[in-house]
């Protein structure tokens, strides 16, 4: 029987809390320089071990429903499949949105992994390497979507969009089965679908500024307009106390430590004296711990 009380404020805690970590990545999208992909999983946001710690800590571990396990392990490899195509579409061209969105993917795995050890549940990307899948419909898919994102830059945005409108609609077909109650999957798929949302946003802006639009596929024409029509959206990042040490970098001038509080809402201030502007959603200041 599940515990609906404990679910309940549960739920709530992890979505502020893994908004910390995901935010920093998502949010620079199109901000920061690319890197090495050696660098980019150290460099996700919350590393693993504080993730799954948060997981387990604020969540009583009910049994999982048979739609449950499905729904885990097909989004573990479903995130694997976008991070793969983001990387070799980086090691073509070269371009911050995908070497920002890798990480934030890299994260969702992370996030869908920890349920995974928690349930004992077999992690069906082990050992595979990048671009090879259990599944031989995301290994059919994963060609197809190579091929046409090396076709040119725009096709490869146009491949990233689409991988999102997928994703988004998965996470929504998985969140609406009634058998999907247990509150950290919902949490953990909720999370997902936010950051799904702001990389789509992401693929479409990008698309737009050479004046081509996406056509969806997969979500309702009305959610999608919904979702590009919206601006980024904000995780809060009150969540679990050691998962925000409040002295991330600020935005200003200065780019100083930040002295405020986990939301990012804080003053960071610079080397030169400088006081920096004030943050959002954990660039102001929070900084995971």
């Amino acid at each position: 029987m599940k515990t609906r009380l404990n679910s309940k404020v549960a739920g709530i805690v992890l979505l502020m809390g893994l908004s910390v970590g995901m935010m920093q990545c998502e949010k620079q999208a199109i901000a920061e320089p690319t890197v090495e992909f050696q660098n980019l999983e150290a460099r996700g946001g919350l590393d693993p071990a504080t993730l799954c710690a948060c997981l387990t800590e604020n969540y009583a571990t009910d049994a999982l429903s048979d739609d449950e396990i499905t729904a885990l392990q097909f989004m573990r490899q479903e995130e694997k499949m976008a991070r793969d195509v983001y990387f070799a579409m980086n090691e073509r061209y070269d371009q911050k949105v995908f070497a920002n969105i890798i990480r934030a993917e890299q994260q969702h795995m992370d996030a869908i992994n920890c349920l995974l050890d928690k349930y004992r549940l077999a992690d069906p990307v082990l050992g595979l390497g990048y671009g090879e899948f259990a599944d031989a419909g995301l290994v059919k898919w994963y060609g197809e979507l190579i091929e046409k994102g090396n076709k040119s830059l725009a096709d490869a945005w146009q491949v990233g969009a689409t991988i999102e409108d997928l994703d988004i609609a998965d996470l929504e077909s998985w969140l609406a089965k009634a058998s999907l109650d247990n509150a950290d999957v919902k949490a953990v798929f909720g999370e997902l679908m936010r950051g799904s949302r702001n990389h789509l946003r992401a693929f479409v802006r990008n698309l737009g500024w050479i004046g081509i639009s996406y056509d969806v596929q997969y979500l309702n024409e009305d959610i999608y307009q919904s979702i590009i029509e919206t601006t980024t959206e904000r995780g809060s990042g009150m969540l679990c106390p050691a998962l925000c040490d409040g002295s991330g970098l600020g935005k200003g001038i200065g780019r100083g430590q930040g002295n405020g509080t986990c939301d990012g809402t804080g003053l960071g201030t610079g080397k030169n004296n400088r006081q920096g502007n004030r943050g959002s959603s954990n660039n102001g200041n929070g900084r995971n711990g």
